[in-house]
């Protein structure tokens, strides 16, 4: 995958080739980013200050427990990260454990078993983990309940959607657990077997993790299945009846969604806090124990590379938030503990790009490639989500991002995988935009072990996790200082990716046109991306008040972006 910068030089290279004369000349956009001196000063002295040991040390601990809302493993995640930020510097008033959301049942697995009982009585065991820390525990499905060893018959679901009885009976079956339990258990089913791994999985013996539905007053169980696991009970069960060992013993308890809330607190206090958030919960090394390691060592550096002068003093206070995914972010924000001004999300950003393979990306928060999809971009596997035109709202954030992400490739002196792509949703930046807030995040995909039992320490890199967090933390620190020069970087990076997107967004609507779309459409497009960096740009005047000089290189910048949309919709036939 190439790098934010080489994207926009391959892009100039291919103009210059093919679209010469004056024609492309009007195409060609300046270079992406502009040089952002102050933003690489804050960059690097993240980098340099963020410990990537100490970070994988974090990620180890957290990989230790089966984390789900509010559960031991999950509250023991919270209580390690504040005492190791508590023996790092910081002292208990920055930091406070805040309960959020109601109250809910929890569960814990202790250990599990699942064995194919064959001729003679021997067993092949298919899931088997003493504790939690063992790489089966995802494959027992989340609310399964305690069961002693139990030999229990297992028929397929076609049999018994022709007939078979289900009751008293483990039911093997593909697709997603809940609405099959839902159906099984409603023709008298235990539980069930599914396979239920997506196509980008990889690994013969890879199980995903999923979720029983609530299913009080009834015993319910339930196992996610490799493929090995799924072709051992299909072919177990081909000429009927199949049996299988079972014993799940598990705790359960209740809790509302806790959250850890440190901060560093800024000289303006009502500027409108920059808030880091880390989901705690889902039992995987990348997804998300590398964003609890990341977020919590980041945290570390800023306060060091602050208390040491080797960056200026935040007038924005800066707030790191661990939690239960998109509940915490949202209901911390309701309670409007104080001004917020944006969002940045570490979700999966561990990856190691020897082992997984998986770029760097920036989710940009929605912007009119969310809407019409055009070259350059291209969605992740995750896939597309619905946005409403009408509610597109300009802002830097994005494009400030991909500058941050260039100035960390400047730091290590080398280019490494990452992308900014369109906005699909299904983390803790939703909270934030539901409010109106920018949020952008930061994470890796497609990562062939997602949700699975693969996930885990030996797949992460403390080496990633550093350049994550420089770039998240060398942006929010140029945000957050109230100085003009780094709104001149930001006019200057908005301005220039401004540019820079019209002349993607003229070429490919282009390629529309003669490909047999509408002209309409793509003055509507090309027209879209105009407004949005209008709005961008105007973003970058309300950040830290007015400021006449400032507003005028914000004027001349939106000038060059609006005669560039009248050019470019100007040259669509």
């Amino acid at each position: 995958m190439l790098a934010v910068r080489d994207l926009a030089s391959v892009f100039l290279l291919l103009l210059a080739i093919g679209c010469g004369g004056a024609q492309g000349a009007r195409e060609v956009a300046p270079a992406f980013p502009p040089p952002t001196p102050r933003l690489a000063a804050n960059a690097r002295a993240v980098h340099a200050h963020f410990d990537p040991e100490r970070a994988l040390a974090t990620v180890a601990y957290v990989d230790r427990f089966f984390r789900v809302r509010g559960n031991e493993g999950y509250q023991s995640s919270l209580r390690h990260v504040q005492t190791s930020l508590a023996a790092q510097g910081f002292d208990l008033a920055s930091m406070r454990l805040v309960q959020l959301g109601e109250e809910r049942a929890t569960w814990t697995p202790r250990r599990a078993r699942l064995a194919l009982i064959g001729d003679g009585g021997s067993e092949t065991e298919l899931v088997a983990f003493a504790d939690e820390s063992e790489r089966d525990r995802a494959a027992l499905l989340v609310g399964s309940d305690a069961m002693a060893p139990v030999e229990l018959e297992v028929v397929r679901i076609e049999a018994v959607r022709a007939g078979t009885s289900a009751r008293g009976r483990l039911v093997l079956a593909e697709g997603e657990p809940r609405p099959l339990f839902r159906e099984l258990a409603s023709r008298g089913a235990v539980g069930v077997l599914v396979k239920n791994l997506a196509p980008y999985h990889r690994g013969d013996d890879a199980a995903q993790f999923g979720y029983l539905p609530a299913h009080e007053g009834q015993l319910g169980i339930g196992f996610s299945l490799s493929e090995e696991d799924w072709r051992a009970l299909r072919a177990a069960t081909e000429r009927g009846i199949a049996r299988v060992r079972v014993e799940i013993a598990v705790r359960s308890g209740r809790s509302a969604a806790t959250a850890l809330e440190a901060r560093i607190e800024g000289t303006e206090p009502d500027a409108g806090a920059i808030v880091f958030v880390a989901h705690v919960d889902e039992p995987g090394a990348n997804d998300n124990a590398s964003g609890v390691g990341a977020l919590a060592e980041l945290a570390v550096a800023l306060r060091r590379a602050i208390e040491e002068g080797a960056v200026r003093p935040p007038t924005r206070t800066l707030v790191f938030l661990w939690g239960q995914e998109i509940e915490v972010a949202r209901e911390w924000l309701e309670r409007e503990v104080m001004p917020v001004s944006a969002g940045l999300v570490l979700d999966m950003v561990g990856q190691d790009p020897t082992v997984v393979g998986a770029p760097f990306l920036i989710e940009r928060m929605p912007d009119p490639g969310a809407v019409w999809l055009r070259a350059p971009d291209e969605h992740s596997e995750w896939g597309q989500s619905e946005v409403d035109p009408a509610r597109l709202r300009g802002h830097f954030l994005n494009d400030w991002l991909r500058a941050s992400i260039a100035s960390v490739q400047g730091v290590e002196g080398a280019a490494f995988p990452a992308r900014a792509h369109p906005f699909e949703g299904g983390s803790d930046h939703v909270a934030f935009l539901e409010r109106g807030l920018p949020a952008v995040l930061a994470w890796h995909f497609t990562d062939d072990a997602y949700h699975t039992t693969r996930d885990r320490l030996d797949r992460v890199s403390g080496a990633e996790m550093r350049r994550v967090a420089a770039v998240l933390g060398g942006a929010a620190l140029s945000m957050a200082s109230g100085e003009r020069g780094d709104r001149e970087e930001m006019i200057a990076v908005v301005r220039a990716a401004g540019l820079e997107r019209l002349a993607w967004a003229e070429h490919a609507s282009r390629e529309e046109i003669a490909s047999g779309g509408a002209l309409t459409t793509e003055r509507l497009v090309i027209g879209a991306w105009g407004d949005w960096y209008d709005e961008a740009l105007r973003s970058i005047d309300a950040w830290d008040g007015e400021d006449e000089a400032l507003r005028a290189a914000i004027t001349e910048a939106r000038e060059a972006i609006a005669a560039r949309t009248r050019e470019a919709e100007a040259t669509l036939r």
